[in-house]
């Protein structure tokens, strides 16, 4: 007799949390932002820092998603856990976007499509990438975690 998960399966959601958001940074990177006069060694502490930030934020999204549903909908990624998860994903997108460009940390270039928040120019494509991957990395997650039956990371 087998009993239903009462957890998330963390593991799973952080490293596809990972490997999407790897994916997506380096893509987009140096093409939608003004980096080229970085030093290697900067770029790349930049960029893995980013990664690694990218995966605080995907956990944190769940997490906030998780307490607005309860465990069961976002084990199931029914449709209140897909909503939860974007809607908590978008607002998370634009106030992190925004306070970014607020602390100016980081320049587009001019390839990046914009957006006007409060009166400052947000980057669609990171908007997108912390609206969208949270929710991907958690379904793949709880696909796979109710596929193999486990909760060991494999």
């Amino acid at each position: 007799m087998t009993t239903a998960p009462t957890d998330l399966p963390w593991r799973r959601i952080a490293l596809w949390g990972f490997a999407l958001n790897a994916f997506w940074e380096f893509a987009q990177c140096t093409v939608l932002y003004d980096m080229w006069d970085w030093g290697f060694w900067r770029a790349t502490v930049w960029m893995w820092g980013a990664i690694f930030g990218d995966i605080l934020i995907v956990l944190s999204v769940v997490s906030l998603a998780r307490l607005l549903t309860g465990t069961q909908h976002v084990l199931r990624m029914d449709r209140q856990a897909f909503g939860a998860l974007l809607g908590v994903g978008l607002v998370a997108a634009v106030l992190l976007e925004w306070a970014a460009q607020v602390l100016d940390l980081w320049k587009y270039s001019s390839r990046m499509p914009t957006l006007d928040v409060l009166g400052r120019e947000v980057g669609l494509s990171p908007i997108l990438q912390v609206t969208l991957l949270p929710l991907l990395s958690t379904y793949l997650a709880c696909k796979t975690f109710q596929t193999t039956g486990t909760s060991t990371l494999w």
